[in-house]
């Protein structure tokens, strides 16, 4: 029998011998080495959409511009490292939604 603990977001402790996490790729228990086969973030892809339109008003001098973007699109929860000793894992931004309008004359 084992006893399930959520020990960290995407880590599940089930006993000291199983261990398994959804966010990170942990190697086979007695497969670890730091150099060789070492724990890394599982991939991912994100799905960002945007669009927009540099002359809305079709005008020769003054131009209208207005552009939409949504970041994350799919709200996906993940981890992301930039393989640096001082800036570490952090998690993906959630969905963002960002909008611009300008003009240009």
């Amino acid at each position: 029998m084992y006893a399930t603990t959520k020990a960290s977001p995407g880590i599940i402790l089930e006993s000291m011998s199983n261990y398994g996490a959804t966010r990170l790729r942990i190697p086979a228990e007695g497969t670890a080495d730091d150099v060789a086969n070492p724990a890394r973030i599982a991939p991912w892809h994100l799905l960002d959409l945007g669009i927009g339109a540099d002359n809305l008003l079709h005008t020769d001098r003054t131009k209208l511009r207005v552009r939409f973007s949504v970041i994350n699109l799919t709200n996906k929860e993940a981890l992301y490292n930039f393989l640096s000793t001082f800036r570490g894992i952090h998690f993906v931004t959630p969905r963002a939604y960002q909008s611009q309008c300008g003009v240009t004359f």
